[in-house]
């Protein structure tokens, strides 16, 4: 299954690719890459950039090399998923590690990204930040939100969302707000109160 920030199948100048790096905030000095896993010091990342199916290596080893990672902060480039399997791979043992993420007063997430974040063992979100959602999509054109609600394709999501949320009932309420607030090719920013409804933050 695939998730894709909006408008992902426009095709970026070159120019437009340099852009947006240089606003993303991807030229912070940092120790090593792994994918968009951007190592700042010994125990802080900097997420940036989309998520593909090699994000659970990539988090394998960062971790390997980097053992005392405890903070990871969302810079305002963070797309989503191509290949949800591998991000929740990942998203899993960020959650069994005990990292914290932090959504800063500049941060953009959209789509995967959230469900990154919602991983985190104890979660921040300042003043400021965005967290888009929408469907899941399929065979090119077809959303999560048109297969019946007893179509085990939902599974694999309200499993990982039951698993994130303290309160599992709550989880599987925010999978099917996620499938109506919009479209695969759309987005919708969630609202001071609906961040608060859904407990985004651990705080």
């Amino acid at each position: 299954m695939i998730r894709h920030q909006f408008l992902c199948f426009v095709m970026l100048t070159a120019e437009a690719v340099c852009l947006s790096v240089f606003l993303s905030g991807c030229n912070r000095e940092h120790l090593a890459r792994y994918g968009p896993f951007h190592v700042t010091t010994d125990s802080t990342v900097w997420f940036d950039g989309g998520m593909g199916s090699r994000v659970d290596r990539q988090f394998d080893r960062l971790l390997d090399n980097y053992p005392h990672v405890k903070t990871i902060t969302f810079s305002d480039h963070c797309p989503g998923s191509n290949d949800d399997e591998s991000l929740y791979i990942a998203a899993r043992r960020l959650r069994q590690e005990g990292i914290r993420t932090v959504l800063n007063d500049e941060s953009v997430v959209e789509s995967g990204a959230v469900d990154l974040f919602l991983s985190g063992f104890a979660r921040d979100i300042e003043a400021g930040a965005k967290i888009g959602v929408h469907s899941w999509s399929f065979n090119w054109g077809n959303d999560g939100v048109d297969l019946p609600a007893d179509d085990p394709e939902h599974d694999m999501y309200l499993d990982f969302y039951g698993e994130m949320f303290d309160d599992a009932a709550l989880g599987e309420a925010f999978y099917w707000f996620t499938l109506n607030a919009a479209s695969s090719e759309d987005i919708h920013y969630m609202t001071a109160e609906e961040i608060d409804y859904f407990q985004m933050s651990s705080q």
